[in-house]
């Protein structure tokens, strides 16, 4: 009788102790953090107007970042939080993408997985889009989600290899809506051709034809960009690259538009096939690029890590090495076929001595650049290392 009762004293000592494992578990959040967008952003090197537009209808993206072990007991909390941003904030602060950042989950349980199909169908239900990021589909937390068909074709969640990647998508859907709204605005000048939205994107979502809060606030915020910060047409008509100079620094200088023809005969076309390489990291910085068409990839190899950079339409490269006399920091690719307009080495220094104030316009522009972009990376390493 003793041996038998020492045997049920371990059994009950062993599940006790399992009970108490979960319960003490399930009190330490899986949520690591809860991040709007504007503050959490991509590090893609965008045109000032689109910037100035995402900085508030950004606020339509939540990123969520989880930690640990998801079973059960912690799931439940991310569920919870999940539920009470669609009923009890959604009215005041309407989210059209929930971003999961996994990237600190160590495992998933069977339960935890069936949760987050759980959560995809609610969020549905509000029209709001999953976006899962921060996982590898063959390792083991992604195998389990694709498991319970959780990236399923049909209704299933959007699948992103990184939290940049996520916040990439999630800005340029917005920005869909933000051309969307400008196109249905016949009154308004035609936009000018390097902020149109190409012919082959996807029909627009649901709220951007009818009335809900998300509606209502993309509504608002692309009507105040376009009415303070969309550039005079008569610009389409200039030459480049006096075109691109306006479109360019229009918003960072108040110098007129006679100041600028000025720098015209500075710059020189320079044209870059798909995937051919404009300079490598630790190459001597010998021009300065204006971006006409197509995408740059700027990708930075640092002793902190690793990260990519897009640069797109109407924006700058390579200003901070050039005008600072340092060596490059990036290697930097071209995604697409590009036209660029090249200021180099020896017509900067004509510059200098030609037209001074030019160059002294110059150098603040780039320094306001340069600032923009550290403050963008410096946010996005901050936002990654939690």
């Amino acid at each position: 009788m003793g041996a038998w009762d020492f045997v049920i004293g371990i059994l009950v000592g062993i599940l006790l102790a399992s009970v108490s494992f979960v319960l003490q578990t399930s009190r330490v959040s899986a949520i690591r953090g809860n991040l709007p967008g504007g503050i959490a952003n991509s590090t893609v090197r965008r045109h000032p107007i689109q910037h100035r537009f995402l900085q508030s209808a950004g606020q339509q993206t939540h990123v969520m970042k989880l930690a640990g072990y998801l079973f059960f007991g912690t799931i439940v909390g991310v569920e919870s939080k999940v539920r009470n941003m669609l009923q009890d904030q959604f009215q005041n602060r309407p989210i059209r993408f929930l971003v999961l950042d996994l990237y600190n989950v160590d495992g998933v349980d069977f339960s935890a997985a069936e949760a987050f199909t759980r959560i995809n169908r609610i969020l549905k239900v509000k029209g709001v889009e999953l976006v899962i990021c921060g996982v590898r589909m063959d390792g083991e937390v992604g195998t389990s989600l694709c498991n319970v068909g959780l990236f399923d074709e049909e209704d299933g969640a959007l699948y992103c290899e990184s939290l940049n990647s996520a916040l990439e998508y999630c800005e340029n859907e917005l920005l869909k809506s933000f051309y969307h709204q400008q196109m249905s605005e016949p009154e308004r000048e035609s936009a000018p051709s390097f902020l149109e939205i190409p012919r082959d994107v996807p029909s627009f979502p649901q709220e951007t034809m009818y009335s809900s809060p998300r509606r209502n606030h993309l509504h608002q915020v692309a009507t105040n960009t376009l009415e303070n910060f969309t550039p005079p047409t008569k610009w389409q008509n200039h030459n480049q690259p006096l075109q691109l100079i306006l479109q360019t620094f229009s918003s960072l200088s108040t110098e007129p538009e006679s100041f600028w023809r000025r720098l015209v005969p500075f710059f020189a076309r320079r044209t870059f096939s798909m995937n051919s390489t404009l300079y490598h990291r630790g190459d001597p910085a010998n021009g300065f690029y204006l971006l006409e068409k197509g995408i740059l990839r700027a990708d930075y190899d640092l002793q902190q890590g690793q990260f990519t950079e897009l640069i797109v339409e109407r924006t700058t490269c390579g200003e901070l090495p050039f005008f600072s006399g340092t060596e490059r920091t990036s290697t930097t690719t071209a995604e697409r076929d590009c036209v660029t307009w090249l200021l180099d080495e020896a017509n900067w220094t004509r510059m200098q001595k030609e037209e001074p104030d030019l160059a002294q316009e110059l150098l603040k522009i780039s320094l306001k650049l340069t600032s923009e972009r550290m403050d963008a990376i410096t946010s996005y390493m901050l936002l990654t290392s939690g």
